[in-house]
């Protein structure tokens, strides 16, 4: 037996030094905020108001958390994730905010709970966690309940999904009917089978966990291509006999899959396929006493993480903040050419009864403060209560370049945002532009798109608008744009009457507001206006 126990140890070594090829690594993905950006169509001053929202004003808020939980999960660990949810469960009561919990708690199989409201089904939610069920382990299992409950529920954005994995990482079937591999080992001259966490020792000699994760499950994965064996459902590991199963004396460690090696690898595809669906995906690691015993469950829970230590704090922040303080938006004010070939100017309105902000249902005061040098105008925006972190001067506050700068010389504003921004009260910003230099000449310029959902050439009001995220966490993430909206007019000729009573065209100019068009008189005289601006009129006086 010693010589035996040698030459797995042997081969652990060889599946360690293992180049990383063919690993499937856990893919991070690329983080990407909730905002949008809408402008209204062009009103009788050639103004739009703009409205830069984080999160997205146009997404119902909906929230999906699942919980994937090893039924050997502690009492203290449930009273955390209970914890989490109550905070959480306040936050959508005092919102509107809908936040739905489903609960997974695995076995042998995975004993699913579908989803419930949080704010209105509590107690049946905490009921669901501190469930107890016993018999066997399948991580697999539970997490492909998991994964199939958020892929099933359409109606909720990726990024609004949350996927909470909880165990000891200790698990040795696999698939949703619990399977194993009939190999065995020859112990003392009797056959033991790979039914059990004693798999590991057997092929690899020891329950120490592999110094690279990546390059065994890549190996894992190569040979899982090469087996021929079929598996059979651990319900019927009593069958197995030395004439039924296969025995892996002459095999060395990286030539088969015991169990163990299987429900690990297809545990951490499964969860991997989670992250590259774009859900937020934690794994937490349980502290048992069989974790103590079998250290690659731990350390294989700590490879999911990505080696990161994980709470339920950091998850709660996750789900209740989009943003950090520290993050800002770069917005640069339209001009370009429209699609007549004219040039065409918006300027921003650096005026404090012209902007607003809100967060949630609260309306922050608008203060016009002194501006610092090179800023054309400076905007602080303040509630009570509400303080800005690391010492800033408002909670938020707007820099306006009607020059622009050294490294942005074009009109522009920069928003710094002072606290952290929840995704439950949402924080938007409403400013307004107005078009200098509308054309004369007979024509529609432009073409409303008033969400730029539908990416169209002209009369950008702002031709780029850029976050500059950090997350919840303190990390940077990558710039990210908002949409572009469009607005337009239309100047035509409309039937006026002459002197005589006949209809008389002369120019006209018309602006077309939603579709929304009538004709105009003079104000002064009451007569037919030789320039007619549809919801515009009253702007006509000193532009023409």
């Amino acid at each position: 037996m010693k010589k035996r126990i040698l030459a797995f140890l042997l081969c652990a070594v060889m599946v360690l030094l293992l180049p990383a090829t063919g690993a499937a690594a856990v893919d991070l993905g690329e983080w990407q905020t909730s905002k949008s950006k809408t402008a209204t169509q062009l009103d009788s001053a050639f103004e739009s108001k703009v409205t830069l929202s984080l999160p997205s004003a146009e997404e119902q808020l909906v929230t999906d958390i699942v919980f994937v939980l090893d039924k050997s999960t502690s009492a203290a660990l449930e009273q955390q994730a209970l914890g989490m949810l109550s905070e959480l469960k306040e936050q959508a009561e005092d919102t509107g905010a809908k936040v739905k919990v489903g609960v997974v708690i695995f076995n042998k199989v995975a004993n699913v709970t579908g989803f419930m409201d949080l704010a209105t089904e509590y107690d049946a939610i905490e009921e669901a966690i501190t469930q107890e069920i016993k018999s066997g382990t399948n991580t697999h299992a539970g997490l492909l309940a998991g994964k199939a409950m958020l892929d099933n529920d359409t109606s909720v954005d990726a990024a609004r999904k949350y996927l909470i994995f909880v165990s000891d990482g200790i698990t040795y079937m696999y698939d949703e009917d619990a399977k194993i591999v009939p190999y065995y080992w020859l112990n003392d001259n009797s056959p033991y089978y790979s039914s059990d966490p004693y798999s590991w020792q057997f092929q690899y000699g020891s329950n120490n966990p592999p110094s690279d994760w990546a390059a065994l499950i890549g190996q894992i994965g190569e040979t899982l291509e090469k087996e021929t064996i079929i598996p059979i459902l651990y319900d019927d590991k009593a069958q197995l006999t030395q004439e039924t199963a296969v025995s892996v004396e002459d095999k060395d460690a990286d030539e088969y899959t015991s169990s163990v090696g299987r429900a690990l690898y297809y545990t951490h595809q499964t969860y991997a396929a989670a992250r590259e669906a774009g859900y937020n995906c934690y794994a937490i690691t349980a502290d048992t006493s069989s974790g103590s015993q079998y250290l690659w469950g731990p350390s294989f829970m700590n490879f999911l993480a990505g080696n990161k230590e994980v709470s339920f704090s950091n998850i709660q922040n996750d789900i209740l903040y989009l943003l950090d303080a520290g993050s800002t938006v770069v917005d640069v004010i339209g001009n370009d050419t429209d699609n007549h070939g004219n040039s065409y100017d918006f300027k921003f309105v650096p005026d404090a009864g012209k902007l607003t902000l809100t967060v949630g249902d609260k309306t922050y005061t608008t203060t016009e403060v002194t501006p610092a040098d090179g800023e054309t105008a400076r905007f602080r925006f303040n509630f009570e209560g509400v303080t800005a972190k690391n010492q800033a001067e408002a909670p938020f506050v707007l820099h306006y370049y009607e020059n622009g700068t050294g490294n942005n010389p074009d009109e522009h504003f920069v928003w710094d945002i002072n606290v952290p921004v929840s995704n439950f009260a949402p924080v938007q910003l409403t400013y307004s532009v107005v078009l200098t230099n509308p054309q004369k000449t007979e024509g529609t310029y432009g073409e409303y798109d008033g969400n730029g959902s539908r990416n169209l050439g002209s009369l950008y009001t702002n031709n780029e608008a850029t976050l500059y995220p950090v997350a919840s966490d303190g990390n940077r993430g990558n710039p990210e744009d908002f949409p572009k909206p469009t607005v337009s007019y239309t100047v035509g000729k409309a039937p006026v009457k002459d002197e005589e009573g006949k209809n008389d065209y002369k120019d006209t100019v018309t602006i077309e507001i939603k579709g929304d068009k009538k004709e105009e008189k003079n104000p002064d005289t009451g007569a037919p206006s030789s320039l007619v601006f549809v919801g515009a009129a009253a702007a006509l006086k000193g532009i023409f």
